[in-house]
């Protein structure tokens, strides 16, 4: 296992940009707003030859709303996990009363974890002269250093590594984690799910729209599976986002579909399925990933043993072509069929990475062709001569043919739907090329 590396401190003193300063990439949110960094948000990173996690952390504050007090507790489970903490202060700021607490905090109660200080934003001699009296402040001694322009991190980067195990020698898993993408429209119960797999609260819940603001990764094993599960923002309708902040988040959201192997969609069940909705189940077939529709709060709607079928078969109506995806109703309040969902998600996975010989496939073609003969409205025969499974990340499936011009879209139905009964296809996008022999 990777050794992990928290930033810890008051939000705005620039741990984002700390964290992408030592990942070398823009992955969290940076914003002169502070609290924007909510939850813990981890990455991997490697410095000299060594590999490490990197999470960054909602700011601490002696703010008494509901979110502060939830960024609180993110901030003391990321203490918890952490191999290394570096402890973050702003030196234009000063050392503030919250700096102090939490520093005392940090001694008191993580004394057997190993403790960096870090003083940021030192940016020109007039900052590192006031930088001098952090050193008496009875923390360890402190790195001088600008995450903005990079100086210092590095002589700092290097002590923390050399300090921290070794893990060139750590056993390459079998099998890659299964990325899954938990996406929606805001408040549907993205963070509840996420933290009832979980078993404790990793992501700020509330029933203010948005709290979740960016990607969050958290790793997860079922059945010696393992999975990381990525939180999103909730993805709004353009129209509705304003700039900055939530146009980024939207971004993420995006982005966390792109590199994901299943998009898992959430949907309100009082609210059902809506434009926008569709819009978010598009952009995860666009790119060509696999889908998993869940139907979250399903305690709270008044049922018969009815009422699940009727609803499925309404949003199938609704979903029209999309109908291959998956649907479970689940609850992230009781945990009904949370881990149902996992296991789905794992199969439809496999379902995108599944690899048919030619021999089975022409079997398969031949059979298709018996029961249903292509016809055509030029009344020239189509002839298909074999068909193959093209090499990508999802089925692409070529039929060699006399003329692709002959191939009507309803034929094209007839063989996705034959090969998706024939090999187990659902919730996974299939192409079909046909090409000229």
């Amino acid at each position: 296992m990777k050794p992990l590396i928290a930033l810890v401190g008051r939000p705005n003193v620039g741990k984002s940009t700390l964290f992408n300063r030592i990942l070398r990439q823009r992955s969290a949110i940076v914003d002169p707003t502070p609290g924007v960094t909510r939850d813990r948000h981890i990455a991997e990173g490697e410095w000299q030859g060594k590999q490490f996690l990197l999470m960054d952390t909602g700011g601490y504050n002696g703010d008494g709303d509901v979110i502060s007090k939830a960024m609180l507790e993110q901030t003391l489970i990321a203490i918890r996990d952490a191999d290394m903490i570096i402890f973050v202060t702003d030196v234009r700021a000063g050392l503030s009363y919250e700096d102090l607490e939490l520093g005392r905090l940090l001694q008191r109660t993580f004394h057997h974890k190993q403790l960096v200080f870090a003083v940021n934003k030192v940016e020109s001699p007039q900052l590192t002269l006031e930088a001098e009296s952090f050193i008496s402040t009875g923390f360890t001694a402190p790195y001088f250093i600008s995450a903005k322009d990079g100086s210092g991190v590095a002589d700092m980067l290097d002590d923390i590594l050399e300090a921290l195990p070794d893990t060139e020698n750590d056993a390459v898993k079998a099998d890659p984690a299964i990325e899954l993408a938990i996406i929606g429209r805001p408040n549907v119960g993205k963070s509840s799910f996420v933290n009832a797999l979980l078993g404790s609260n990793r992501l700020i819940v509330s029933n203010i729209p948005g709290t979740t603001r960016d990607a969050i990764d958290s790793r997860f094993t079922r059945k010696q599976r393992e999975f990381v599960l990525i939180d999103t923002a909730g993805l709004r309708k353009r129209t509705k986002i304003d700039a900055g902040i939530e146009y980024y988040s939207s971004l993420r959201s995006e982005k966390a579909i792109e590199r994901c192997d299943v998009a898992v969609v959430i949907l309100d069940a009082q609210l059902g399925l809506e434009k926008q909705d569709m819009k978010i189940i598009n952009i995860a077939v666009e790119r060509k990933k696999g889908a998993l529709l869940l139907i979250n709060k399903w305690d709270l709607i008044e049922k018969d043993s009815k009422t699940s079928k009727v609803y499925e078969e309404d949003l199938r109506l609704s979903m029209g072509n999309l109908s291959y995806v998956p649907v479970l109703f689940i609850s992230a309040l009781t945990k009904k069929n949370l881990y149902r969902a996992i296991d789905t998600a794992k199969e439809i996975s496999e379902n995108r990475a599944r690899k048919i010989s030619t021999s089975v496939l022409n079997k398969f073609l031949e059979e298709a062709l018996a029961l249903q003969h292509p016809s055509t409205k030029s009344g020239k025969e189509l002839k298909i001569k074999y068909m193959t499974q093209i090499n990508a990340a999802w089925p692409v499936f070529a039929f060699f043919c006399n003329d692709p011009l002959l191939v009507e879209n309803n034929f094209r139905k007839f063989l996705e739907k034959r090969l998706r009964e024939k090999f187990s296809l659902e919730g996974t996008p299939i192409s079909m090329r046909f090409m000229q022999k």
